[in-house]
């Protein structure tokens, strides 16, 4: 005989079968209980139990690489402009960047490549497609897009009193577009245009660039790129320039701005020749020597007349460069057996190991060199984008496309930036991505449980302030 008995445990009601039966051995009644679940409190039936099925292990991706990335970049302060700006819009260029900065490859392999990374949970049904990247990049090119985008960017860098370093680089290609045009580049003329960058001198970080055509001289961009700059908030206090720039109208152009500067001045003017000529006596004194690092030169400072202005030249001689070029020019004198210029020779042999630095304001003698050599900033940030960014080799076909591709690159580098400054004490960026990517990830139907971290992947998370969860919910 059976009969249901209902339990109160904890103002939860519980249902339990009872069946009395006969113990032949002991000669009595007894009764045992089945225990049936949870009661529904105003009808008492039994709530039925539903058996879940075991969640099964879907893929294995790699995980450390883009996680890192991903937060890196969302916890950056260039984040909220580019969400806002850009990524609601073309919220495939997210992860688009960050394949750059894993990887240069080319894009069209971008797809392969989120397919094994978790950033394809992440971002669901992004499509990457050759065509589709072309299509992104054309509307990353359009002008009101970039013009936007750099405003609110300058604001939030702080451009609007800066020290700036001002340099280009030339960027050979064989694509047919209207910037295209021969031009010299690393002693050999080929198709080319070119790429002027604006840096922060005290930050190192890019603020601005322009796309130019490839036969276009340095010395032409300057004003042009001064008014652009002035137009979106940027005034400058302070202009490091490359002896490319140096021409009398550009320089009375920085004087009528009063803008300071400084700049190394190129060895065919006639300035520079009455100066090695004329005024460096005494030049190699003891008086004027100064150490930089390991390195030591003679620093003599004159005061000059630069196209109706008053300036500073500070002649500067490094001992070893000097010997180099002398040793070369002698050989190159004794096995040159043709009639000499003894003029041009004396300049020559006057201004082995010279070089003439410009500025319009008093610098120290033992700050001028090191001053001059932070132009090295933007070559090292050239460097970044054409080894590191994969920036060349070029594979877009019409302007606005290239013009995309050459804004995408500058947000790249950005980032790439902000993550070097962060982690440089302990690994490159390439060295940190290579280790990350060892870390995989398991994927679940509904969570994303990444693999336990080694010491230096935690030790590269904790540079970056970014706590790796136990899952990830999908």
């Amino acid at each position: 005989m059976s009969y249901i008995r209902h339990k109160t445990i904890k103002n939860k009601k519980y249902a339990y079968e009872i069946t009395a039966f006969w113990d032949k051995e002991l000669k009595q009644s007894r009764s045992v209980s089945k225990y049936l679940g949870p009661v529904e409190s105003d009808t008492n039936e039994v709530i039925k139990f539903i058996k879940k099925n075991k969640s099964q292990e879907k893929l294995i991706l790699d995980f450390g690489d883009g996680y890192f990335l991903h937060e890196s970049i969302k916890n950056s302060e260039l984040y909220p402009i580019l969400k806002d700006k850009i990524f609601n819009k073309i919220p495939g260029l997210f992860p688009l960047i960050m394949y750059r900065i894993c990887t240069q490859s080319p894009m069209y392999n971008c797809e392969n490549w989120l397919g094994g990374n978790v950033l394809s949970c992440l971002f669901g049904n992004v499509d990457l497609s050759s065509q589709r990247i072309s299509d992104m990049l054309a509307f990353l090119g359009k002008e009101s897009i970039q013009r936007n985008f750099f405003k609110e960017y300058l604001n939030l860098v702080g451009g609007s009193e800066s020290a700036l370093i001002i340099d280009a680089t030339s960027l050979p290609n064989q694509i047919n577009i209207d910037y295209n045009a021969w031009g010299r580049s690393d002693g050999k003329i080929e198709k080319q245009f070119k790429l002027l960058c604006v840096v922060d001198q005290l930050k190192k970080t890019p603020l601005f660039y322009r796309f130019l055509p490839g036969n276009l001289i340095d010395v032409s961009t300057l004003q042009t790129t001064i008014l652009e700059l002035e137009e979106m908030g940027v005034k400058n206090s302070f202009i490091l320039l490359d002896a490319g720039y140096f021409s009398e109208a550009n320089i009375c152009d920085l004087y009528s701005r009063k803008m300071e500067f400084l700049t190394r001045m190129p060895a065919g003017r006639k300035i520079f020749k009455d100066i090695i000529l004329n005024k460096t006596d005494g030049l190699e004194n003891l008086e004027n020597a100064h150490i930089l690092g390991k390195r030591s030169f003679f620093i003599k400072k004159i005061e000059i007349d630069l196209y109706g202005n008053k300036a500073i030249a500070h002649v500067i001689l490094d001992p070893e460069r000097k010997a180099k070029e002398t040793k070369e020019l002698l050989q190159k004198y004794c096995n040159d057996k043709s009639e000499r210029d003894e003029d041009r020779d004396k300049l020559k042999f006057s201004s082995c190991g010279v070089m003439i630095l410009v500025s319009s304001k008093e610098i120290p003698e033992n700050e001028i060199v090191s001053a001059y050599y932070f132009r090295q900033t933007i070559e090292q940030i050239f460097g970044f984008s054409k080894n590191d960014l994969g920036l060349l080799p070029m594979r877009h076909h019409n302007d606005l496309t290239v013009r995309g591709y050459l804004f995408m690159q500058f947000l790249s580098l950005i980032i790439y930036i902000k993550i070097r400054e962060k982690i440089v004490a302990i690994l490159t960026v390439e060295q940190a991505i290579m280790i990350l990517r060892k870390l995989k990830c398991k994927v679940f139907d509904k969570k994303i449980i990444p693999a336990e971290l080694t010491k230096d992947q935690k030790e590269i998370f904790g540079q970056m302030g970014i706590l790796v969860p136990k899952f990830l919910g999908i």
